[in-house]
Order: structure tokens, then C-alpha cells, then sequence
């Protein structure tokens, strides 16, 4: 034991995970605590943080649940500010011996095979009502209880189960709740281990402890041999209320693990007799649907429906018909009720003809403690209870239980069911041989490649303009403040010309109508509002950014996770009026590397199409609109090569127009390299370039077309140029370009988004 754990003192009189009744470490915990190494706060508040840094990677730092909503200027909404309340995790494990770990495993399968019986006889034989075991007036006065089920057409009630436990003071494991609706906890268990595995993996290996990810394995095979007999090649999706649930994190990593599609209510529908999943250009089979809606919420037709909009309507029908499957069943959440866990040892008596091995926990009985890392406690480790969530799953007929878990530390006052503290730990199970898993038999293959919801692509396209439109503000704001900084004098130049020009450019980067300079006002004063106008716009932009990536979290790297979490964190700070004076600079660095990754780690689907349509688009007018503000006015000589050197910044050409023209600013020249210069990433014609291809690699003539009519206005601008021998009024110039893109912004919407519904029933009718 290191000198710590000698130091922590359990509670006099009651169990601990790590302290015997004699005072000395359990078996299990020397080795554990060897491998662990020293424990001082400053070593445990490192790996807290690292293990914050991994998990919020995955999405629990931007991921936000508690949002205060506003408007942006596309009319979507976007949080005032973020907020986020992710989970902490412990860095110190629970830990159990495996010979306590397999008694409980055993007492978790027969509970789940016991609940299974009894949800087969609620709504079937009721045997249990005729022998008088359940009084059928308690059954029907259950608020989970669906008698207008009948006898539905259901292969298995309970796919995925959950048992929360705690141990008592005694030392004798109890049972807090069953989970049987849609339980959660499954994703929890396998990020926390994901994350404490890389902050301390010579410990994990070091003292053996039992691997658990093989458990989404099993869960996705579970769930393939769940869909209705004769679907060869079963698709399966995780249904999820969004993310304005709780658990929606979990709902999305899941996804991600099993390799499947996360859909809300929105994106599928009932119609001749299956489940469909909206997609681009029609409708897709769905053959099972792992809920994670609870059952009051998930139909909106059925009688004891609680109202909310997250629910398919027709989908308890689809399945009751046995044309889709659902993992749980529907009317599986009355099992979850303590008026049966109460009666559920007599139950399993008269239908498995077994005693129950776990006891129930009865309300007020003191609870063992585990340590647990207080940073700002008087001793790093105190002493607290935990409750330990076992996950089940039923893979052929054989129950297989997680070799581990997720525990939620209980604090002070903490009724057991119901945790409040936010901190988990990783359940390590030590000293013994890794258990037996079923055959591998492969699941079949289903391409989801081309197949993508229409509300992934909405998002999508979004997120890439909202990325866009915050750049262009951080940006802008950045360039004026830099130059501004640099050279005061700059607003008394030209009598003002460039003021005016860097005034209109941060209107124009923000979005806003143009205008003139307010009059009363002196000019710094009014560039300085403008300033922090166009800062508010750069914020609206990320919140909308970060709130479009949370519903699609799924279809984004885990580095990219880092990257808007960090944008996140810059959001609020400058809501808050708390970021430092580089903070735009830091954000311009995160949203070029989330542009990087975009490009870099996305697999080139329609789903980065749409991404990258929206950013080009974005970027294609706001080139024309710096161009417009700016330059379009009658910008004196003098002012001309601040204000050119501005509107080069913000489109950031600056550098590639030194290289290019080594001369004194020339204003054909920098039009060239804004507007017509193919070779430029940040030109209108290369964007017109990557918006030809994407409108054409999705097979839209109407998008070629109008992609095609901005490029004609942008070319006979250059030929009337050539043939007239003067520059072509540049207002024209944009007001022709700008037009065909705006339609084709339209277009997008109205194509595939405007209407959610495509009657047309494609691939494996």
C-alpha cells in the first residue's frame, strides 16, 4: 500500500471497499494500490484533469443540456451561452474481486431472467394473477403497465438491462433499482474506461483488470438477431430524444461504437406496416430500434403517452404488428416499479422455481464507503458510498454480464437511486481469468455510406455556414483592432476614408445592413461599438456552431470533439466579457483547425458535401460582401492601402497578395486575387469551383444551374472588362454574382430540408 492509502481512515463500525474490520488493506486493493503509485492531491488532481480533458474529447464538455436560447440571423437558435455540467470522473477505481464480482453477475442474470418472465406473463398467460401472486388491481394501477398491448408480437422484452446495486454497511450486496425501460449507463462505463485506461494504462494492465469494450459488441449483435424473422440484413438504429436529453452523450457515443444511425423522432416514420428512416432522397428500412426514449414519451397515439414531441407516432403499432422490433419492448418500463421489485422474490418462485440471490435495499440502511478524491478536502481521499451499475445484455439466449461497470459517488444526504454529485468512477474487477464470450458470428453488412437523415444534413450544412460566419467576425474584428492598435492615427486618415471603409467591412462581416457612419458620434467611438457588435456576432456564430455539432456528434472525429469543446469554452468567456485580449486569435486558430479537420477527416459522403457546401457558400459571400463595403466606396489613394490591407486580412489573402505583387497595393490587383484568382483558397471563383462539384456529385441539375449563373456573371464581368478597357462598377459586379448564390442557399433548403417527407420508398422495400 502507498503511503496514502495507509493514511485513509475508514468510518469506524461500517464495510469499506479497501480497509478490512481489522484495520487491513483487502487483498484486492494492495495490488491496486501498488500499481496506482503515489497518490498525493496534486498526482490525483492531474489525472482528474486529463481524464476531463479525454471525456470531454467525446463530447461532455459541448455537448449542453441547460442552454439559454436566443436567435441568430439565420433564425435557428443558438445559445446566449453554453453551459455544460459533464459527469467528473474519480481517479481512483472501484474495485472488486472477481470471485464477489461473478456472485453478483449470477444475482444480476437471474433478476434480468426473472423480469423477463414476469413481463411475458403480465402480458400474457397471467398466471401469476390467477395464482394470486400479483393482485390484479395493483397490476392495473401500475403507471407502466400497457394493457391495451394484448399479446404482442415480441421475440424478447428485455435486450439490454441495468441493475443498480450498493453494498451495505454490513458488507451484503443489495439491490437499489432495476432498469428495464431504456437503462443507461452502458456508454458511461465504456468513456470512463476509455479515459482512465490512457491516464494510467501500466495500472490497468498491471493489476488485470477485466476489459469491458467488448461489451458494445455484444450489445450490437443482440440487437441484429432482435429484428423480426426473414430480414436478412437488419438495420438497426439508436433512437434518442436529442440533445436536450440528459443522456444524449451517451446516446451519441453509443451510436458511434455500434456503428449504427442516431435518430430523433423527426427522422423516421411509420407507413405500410414498417419503420422508415428519412434520408436525402426517400425512405430507408429500419429493422430494430434501440430505444433510449422512455416509454411514456416514445408514441405520441398511445394512450399513456406524456406528451413532448419526441416520440414516433405509430411506431408501438409497427411493432406490436411485428414489423419492426423495439430493444426494450414497449410496456417493459412497469417492471421497473417498486411495487413488483417488491413482490418480485415470491415471483420468481412460482416462475423460475428459484429463491432470488439479491436483496432488495431497504430505505435509511447505511451504505459502505469506498475513497473517493476530494481536492479541497483536509485528506485527498475521503470516505463515501457508491452505487454500482451492472449492464446485461441477452446475445442468443445467453446473458451476458459487463465485467464491470460505472459507480456514481453518493453525496451527502444522496438518496441511493438518485445521485447527485456528478462523479463516477471506473469499476475495475481484479484477479481473475477473462471470462467466456459466445462464438463471433458476423453481423451482416449493411452500407450506411450514402445513407444519411435529412436532419444530419440540415445540421450539417449549418454548422458549416454558422463556422463560416464566425470566422468572418472573428476575423474582421480582429483585423480593425490589430490595425487600430497598431496605428491610431489610421482614423484621422483621409479624413476618415478609413474609418468608413473598416466601418462598413464590420458590418458587413456581422451580417448587417449596411449603413452609414452614426453621425454625433466621433469615429473611434463608433468603431470601437461596431467592434464589439461584430465580437457579439463571432459568439452567436460559435454557440450556433457548437449547438449544430451536438446533434451530429456522431459524424465528427473525437479530435474534432476537442476542437469545439475548446470553442465552447471561448464562447462563453466572451459572453461572460472574461476573454483575454488574444481570445479571437485562439478561436481564428480553432476554427481553422476545425476547417482541417472537416477536410482531413471526413469521409467524402453526402454528408461532407453538405458540410462543405454550407462553408462555401458562407465563404463566397462574405468575400463579396468585405469586397463590397470596403472597396466598393471612393476610397481615396491615400486611405487605399490600410484599407486593401484590411479587407486582404480578413479574407486572409494578405500574404499570398505580397508574394504575388510586389509592389505598391493595386486595386485591380486586389480584386483579382479576391474574386478570380482559381488558385486562392479563399477566392470567390475557387469556392464557385467546390460548389460545381459538390452540387454535381449529388446529381442536383438545378444546383449546376445556378452554380453555373453565378460563374457566367463573374466571367462576362472580366470579358466586359477586357473589351470596354475600364473597370466594371463593382456593385454591379457583386449585386450579379451574389444573386445566383442566394438562390442557390435557398435552393438547399427547399430541395432537401423544406420538407421532410419523400413519399419515394428506395433500398430493400
Amino acid at each position: 500500500m502507498s503511503l496514502e492509502f495507509e493514511q485513509y481512515r475508514a468510518p469506524v463500525g461500517g464495510y469499506d471497499e479497501v480497509i478490512g474490520s481489522d484495520g487491513v488493506p483487502r487483498a484486492g486493493w494492495k495490488t491496486v494500490a501498488r500499481a496506482l503509485g503515489a497518490l498525493d492531491p496534486a498526482v490525483l488532481l492531474e489525472r482528474q484533469r486529463q481524464t476531463n480533458r479525454l471525456l470531454d474529447a467525446e463530447g461532455t464538455g459541448h455537448l449542453v443540456h441547460e442552454l439559454t436560447l436566443a436567435t441568430d440571423r439565420h433564425g435557428h437558435s443558438a445559445a446566449s451561452r453554453s453551459q455544460s455540467h459533464p459527469w467528473r470522473l474519480d481517479p481512483v477505481p472501484f474495485v472488486l474481486e472477481s470471485a464477489e464480482f461473478d456472485r453478483l453477475a449470477a444475482g444480476a442474470r437471474q433478476r434480468m431472467r426473472a423480469i423477463e418472465a414476469l413481463l411475458v406473463d403480465c402480458y400474457g398467460p397471467r398466471r401469476l394473477v390467477a395464482e394470486g401472486v400479483l393482485p390484479p388491481s395493483l397490476l392495473h394501477s401500475l403507471h407502466g403497465f400497457r394493457p391495451a398491448l394484448g399479446s404482442p408480437v415480441i421475440q424478447r422484452w428485455l435486450v439490454h438491462y441495468a441493475v443498480d446495486l450498493a453494498r451495505d454497511a454490513a458488507g451484503v450486496w443489495r439491490v437499489v433499482q432495476d432498469l428495464t425501460d431504456a437503462p443507461s449507463g452502458l456508454g458511461y462505463a465504456l468513456l470512463d474506461r476509455s479515459a482512465f485506461a490512457r491516464v494510467v494504462p501500466d495500472a490497468v494492465r498491471a493489476v488485470g483488470a477485466a476489459a469491458i469494450g467488448d461489451h458494445a459488441d455484444l450489445l450490437r449483435r443482440a440487437l441484429t438477431a432482435a429484428a423480426p424473422a426473414g430480414r436478412a440484413s437488419p438495420r438497426v438504429v439508436v433512437l434518442s430524444a436529442g440533445p436536450a436529453d440528459p443522456t444524449y452523450i451517451e446516446h451519441s457515443y453509443l451510436a458511434t461504437r455500434l456503428g449504427i444511425h442516431l435518430v430523433e423522432g423527426a427522422d423516421v416514420v411509420m407507413r405500410a406496416g414498417r419503420l422508415w428512416l428519412r434520408v436525402l432522397d426517400g425512405l430507408e428500412p429500419i429493422d430494430v430500434v434501440y430505444r433510449r426514449i422512455d416509454d411514456p414519451h416514445l408514441d405520441p397515439l398511445e394512450p399513456a403517452h406524456h406528451g413532448g414531441g419526441a416520440g414516433v407516432p405509430g411506431l408501438v403499432w409497427g411493432a406490436r404488428a411485428g414489423g419492426v422490433s423495439l430493444a426494450n419492448g414497449y410496456g417493459s418500463g412497469v417492471a421497473e416499479s417498486c411495487e413488483l421489485a417488491a413482490l418480485l422474490p415470491d415471483t420468481t418462485q412460482v416462475l423460475l422455481g428459484e429463491t432470488l440471490l439479491l436483496p432488495a435495499l431497504e430505505p435509511g440502511r447505511p451504505l459502505a464507503t469506498s475513497p473517493v478524491f476530494v481536492a479541497d478536502g483536509t485528506q485527498p481521499l475521503e470516505a463515501r458510498p457508491v452505487v454500482l451499475r451492472l449492464q446485461l445484455t441477452c446475445v442468443g439466449g445467453e446473458i451476458m454480464v459487463m465485467p464491470g461497470g460505472n459507480g456514481r459517488v453518493l453525496a451527502p444526504g444522496d438518496q441511493p437511486g438518485t445521485p447527485t454529485s456528478q462523479l463516477a468512477k471506473d469499476v475495475w474487477v481484479v484477479g481473475g481469468r477473462p471470462a467466456a464470450r459466445p462464438p463471433v458470428v458476423a453481423a451482416p453488412q449493411v452500407d450506411f455510406a450514402s445513407s444519411v437523415p435529412k436532419r444530419v444534413a440540415d445540421a450539417l450544412y449549418w454548422l458549416g455556414r454558422a463556422a463560416e460566419r464566425a470566422e468572418v467576425a472573428a476575423r474582421a474584428a480582429r483585423v480593425v483592432s490589430v490595425q487600430l492598435d497598431q496605428d491610431p492615427m489610421l482614423l484621422a486618415l483621409a479624413d476618415g476614408a478609413w474609418g468608413a471603409a473598416t466601418f462598413a467591412m464590420l458590418r458587413a462581416a456581422q451580417g448587417a445592413p449596411s449603413s452609414s457612419l452614426p453621425s454625433g458620434l466621433p469615429l473611434g467611438d463608433a468603431l470601437n461599438d461596431e467592434l464589439a457588435a461584430t465580437t457579439a456576432a463571432a459568439a452567436v456564430q460559435l454557440a450556433s456552431l457548437v449547438q449544430e455539432a451536438s446533434s451530429v456528434r456522431e459524424y465528427l472525429s473525437t479530435t474534432t470533439g476537442r476542437v469545439l469543446g475548446r470553442l465552447a469554452r471561448a464562447h462563453a468567456q466572451i459572453v461572460d466579457q472574461q476573454a483575454p485580449a488574444d481570445e479571437l486569435d485562439i478561436v481564428l486558430v480553432d476554427l481553422a483547425a476545425l476547417s482541417g479537420l472537416a477536410m482531413e477527416s471526413t469521409v467524402r459522403g453526402p454528408a461532407w458535401r453538405f458540410l462543405d457546401l454550407g462553408r462555401r457558400i458562407e465563404r463566397s459571400l462574405a468575400v463579396l460582401g468585405s469586397v463590397e463595403a470596403a472597396l466598393g466606396l471612393a476610397v481615396p489613394q491615400l486611405a487605399l492601402q490600410p484599407v486593401a490591407d484590411a479587407v486582404l486580412s480578413a479574407n486572409e489573402s494578405l500574404v499570398a497578395y505580397r508574394r504575388s505583387y510586389r509592389s505598391d497595393v493595386d486595386l485591380d490587383a486586389v480584386l483579382e486575387l479576391l474574386l478570380r484568382d482559381d488558385a486562392n483558397p479563399r477566392s470567390l471563383a475557387y469556392q464557385l469551383d467546390r460548389l460545381r462539384e459538390h452540387v454535381a456529385g449529388l446529381g442536383w441539375a438545378d444546383g449546376v444551374a445556378l452554380v453555373q449563373a453565378a460563374s457566367v456573371e463573374s466571367i462576362a464581368a472580366v470579358h466586359s472588362n477586357a473589351v470596354n478597357g475600364r473597370r466594371v462598377s463593382l456593385d454591379s459586379y457583386v449585386l450579379a454574382v451574389r444573386a445566383p448564390l442566394l438562390q442557390l442557399a435557398d435552393a438547399i433548403v427547399h430541395r432537401w430540408f423544406a420538407d421532410p417527407v419523400n413519399p419515394t420508398i428506395v433500398r430493400g422495400q
